[in-house]
């Protein structure tokens, strides 16, 4: 999968410039600005990284509801850049036993910027590829109670990782309509994880 969306982003981005075309009723350049709403899955055994602690019975919730805000410039039918923000929402892990109770939350988001290839199939609708970065940030709060006593501590940790995406758009009288599939590869002291994110938006081109 990976490899899939990586490959096909590429190749929008390559292939634009020779089959775009301009369509009446469309703008073929200037700003927009949009926001999304989508689901988010994080690729990391939280259940077994806390299960190699030492942490019984654990249990993990890997998705949430994510959103992104973003804006761009589309120079003519087929390129553009955008930057935008992206809330991935929070991923959780339980640990339960006699007297015990454990839990973690993990909340990550991030800025990004991109290149964006889009290759104009008909009329105000086309596919698109997205090639990028994101300055991610990513904190973790862990809390435990044994015994009537109780503990917690609040980790933070940032850092700048490629992404990319592929998608389709719809526009009608300035009215942008997107679905659209990225990956997100974050690395941090040794540990790779990934972030798919599906997402609906809707923006406004001027």
């Amino acid at each position: 999968m990976k490899r899939l969306i990586a490959t096909a982003a590429l190749a929008t981005l390559v292939a634009s410039p020779v089959l775009a075309q301009s369509y009446p009723g469309v703008p073929d350049a200037g700003p927009y600005l949009g926001a999304g709403i989508g689901h988010a899955k994080l690729d990391f055994n939280i259940e077994g990284f806390y299960r190699d602690l030492g942490f019984p019975n654990v249990s993990s919730d890997d998705t949430d509801v994510s959103y992104k805000l973003f804006a761009g410039y589309q120079f003519n039918p087929y390129f553009a850049v955008e930057a935008g923000y992206v809330d991935f929402g929070s991923f959780t892990a339980s640990s339960t036993a006699a007297g015990f109770s454990g839990d973690a939350k993990l909340s990550v988001d991030g800025f990004t910027a991109a290149l964006v290839g889009k290759l104009p199939i008909q009329s105000g609708f086309s596919v698109y590829g997205k090639l990028g970065m994101v300055a991610w940030d990513a904190d973790l709060k862990e809390s435990a109670s044994f015994m009537g006593m109780s503990a917690s501590a609040s980790y933070g940790e940032d850092g700048t990782d490629p992404f990319y995406g592929i998608g389709a758009e719809y526009v009608v009288n300035q009215i942008v309509m997107r679905a659209e599939l990225e990956r997100y590869d974050i690395s941090e002291s040794g540990e790779d994880f990934t972030i798919d994110m599906i997402s609906g938006s809707i923006g406004y081109r001027f």
